[in-house]
């Protein structure tokens, strides 16, 4: 099984907001595999927080697997903007997980609620 991590999780776990057994759970994904949407990389970095925060995730980023945007990707963006109301960087992430058959790791579970036949898993509920 694979995952796709959303840019709230990805901020929090580098700013170490994660209780301990949240952090276990997580850092198991993340040794397996740690995969993200380009919308993700263009969130995180474009977004202006604690310096040494950034830093790290940075380095973070780097062992990250980054999955751009392709055709199919874009055309299952269409397909979901034009089925729901849902906000684009929200259905590129939704669309890119369910092109690669990925479960969303995200604390956004509402924005992405009625993306049918999307995986997700909100690692503040373990």
């Amino acid at each position: 099984m694979g995952y796709l991590v959303d840019s709230n999780v990805l901020i929090d776990y580098v700013a170490e907001r994660f209780k301990k057994h949240q952090l276990k759970a997580l850092d198991l994904i993340f040794d397996e595999s740690l995969t993200i949407s380009i919308i993700t990389k263009i969130e995180i970095l474009g977004f202006n927080g604690v310096p040494d925060e950034e830093i790290r995730m940075i380095d973070f980023l780097g062992y990250s697997d980054i999955i751009m945007l392709t055709e199919a990707i874009v055309g299952r963006t269409i397909l979901l903007k034009k089925s729901i109301k849902i906000k684009t960087p929200e259905a590129i992430i939704a669309s890119t997980a369910l092109v690669h058959d990925l479960t969303l790791i995200t604390n956004n579970i509402a924005d992405f609620k009625r993306v049918e036949g999307l995986k997700t898993f909100n690692p503040y509920e373990v």
